[in-house]
């Protein structure tokens, strides 16, 4: 007989999946001063000795080929201040969207090179591998497994100005959110598999008015091992969708599936970089 189990989103959870998000910074002036404004979110990703970034299409169509963009992470230890930026025109991109606003698949993947991924690297962020198969089974013998699922992004609304001015520029604070889905609706619209999730604020206090800047990020599905006390004593991921819409009241939050992942890996990724090849040696993580 299956048993419902109750697990509670805390502190513990962000870790393993946070260190994998990156928020996009869009640069532009203001006066004498270079400004930045968060454009969407993304997932660090790999496929053999290939890396990038993971995000919605329409996300990726904002930022030009050729401009620097400003990436922000979402570490679990928050540095003092962040100033990383890529030159796009150093990269390469493929985009699965039809240009209309709220259709799906809204994905897109843009490479990143070699040299700056192990920099990030270096620095903890975590590079999610898109060619390693995920099935979560206990431990321990006894031990349950339960699931849950987070949406991970940045929040655009939060943004405000940091204390700290500088000659060139100025500072800002991106607030970024790691919520719990209170509830989980996959369906099918026009043939394509998605996810529609409505996230839940009881572990914390700040309630956005609107998920925009939340485009791109990662719909997590967190498998969880519990003990006999039922005690978390594992937490394994797996990318569940990349979110691109938010509902008419703003209440919930529609993602591409696995499956519309799965086929820009297949069609997209890995024809157009032979370094995807996933048989090639690399680190997992």
């Amino acid at each position: 007989m299956s048993q419902e189990v109750t697990i509670k989103i805390d502190d513990s959870f962000t870790g393993p999946v946070c260190d994998y998000s990156v928020g996009f910074l869009k640069f532009g002036r203001e006066g004498n001063l270079e400004i930045a404004a968060p454009m969407g979110t993304g997932t660090f990703v790999k496929l053999g000795r290939l890396y990038g970034i993971l995000t919605a299409g329409h996300v990726l169509k904002k930022l030009e080929p050729n401009e620097t963009v400003g990436l922000v992470r979402f570490p679990s230890i928050q540095p003092a201040l962040q100033n990383r930026r890529l030159n796009l025109a150093h990269t390469k991109r493929v985009v699965d969207w039809n240009g209309k606003e709220c259709d799906a698949p809204d994905l897109a993947f843009v490479s990143i090179p070699e040299i700056d991924a192990r920099d990030l690297e270096a620095k903890g962020a975590i590079f999610y591998n898109l060619g390693l198969p995920r099935e979560f089974k206990a431990g321990t013998e006894g031990h349950r497994m339960g699931t849950c699922y987070a949406l991970v992004g940045v929040v655009g609304e939060w943004t405000e100005d940091g204390a700290a001015a500088f000659l060139k520029g100025k500072k800002i604070d991106v607030g970024g959110l790691f919520g719990s889905a209170k509830t989980v609706r996959p369906f099918e619209e026009d043939g394509k598999d998605l996810v529609e999730i409505e996230v839940s604020y009881e572990t914390g206090p700040r309630v956005p008015k609107s998920y925009g800047g939340v485009s791109g990020g990662a719909l997590w599905e967190l498998h969880v091992e519990l003990d006999l006390a039922g005690k978390v004593v594992a937490v394994n991921k797996k990318l569940y969708g990349v979110a691109f819409r938010e509902s008419g009241d703003k209440k919930r939050v529609t993602a591409n599936s696995a499956s519309l992942i799965d086929a820009i890996v297949k069609n997209e990724i890995i024809p157009g970089w032979p370094e995807a090849n996933p048989e090639a040696p690399m680190k997992q993580a």
